[in-house]
């Protein structure tokens, strides 16, 4: 179990863009920057995520359908939900980061366990965490650090 905090391997580099970035900018630094997702800032505080599993949906939105129905009765039930229809359309169609980003942004503490953000990253299935300090941004913490932290504090490699 890694109690070392996340600041020690997160990275205070990391990207960021803005609710009014669009997409063409944004894929554009996903693909040059090779990271999997960028914390979404205004004015410091983080209000979303973009994951490179978001833009997936740009490449598929033609393949959208209406959700399956099936009829019982005098009735339609759906079978997915409408809401979940709506966001993948939306995510389709985007334009930009706040058109496309998830809203409902898991948060890490820089002062936070790595293995307290791993926790939450296998749990929720989540690739990035921004940690913030004090509400703030201050940087990115992705799978790859974990790994990168079990690398080095627990099999003795030379990885950060």
């Amino acid at each position: 179990m890694i109690d070392r905090p996340v600041s020690e391997f997160m990275d205070a580099a990391a990207p960021t863009v803005t609710p009014d970035t669009t997409v063409k900018d944004l894929v554009h630094l996903l693909a040059t920057t090779h990271v999997d997702g960028v914390a979404v800032v205004d004015g410091g505080a983080v209000v979303g995520v973009v994951t490179d599993q978001d833009l997936l949906y740009q490449e598929v939105e033609a393949d959208e359908h209406v959700p399956f129905v099936a009829p019982f009765l005098d009735w339609v039930v759906y079978v997915q939900s409408l809401g979940s229809w709506e966001r993948h359309v939306e995510k389709a169609f985007a334009v930009t980061a706040a058109d496309l980003m998830t809203r409902e942004v898991r948060v890490i503490a820089a002062s936070d366990a790595v293995h307290e953000a791993a926790k939450v990253m296998a749990k929720e299935r989540i690739s990035v965490l921004p940690v913030v300090e004090e509400g703030r941004y201050v940087g990115l913490f992705t799978r790859d650090h974990v790994v990168g932290a079990l690398d080095r504090l627990e099999f003795g490699g030379g990885a950060a």
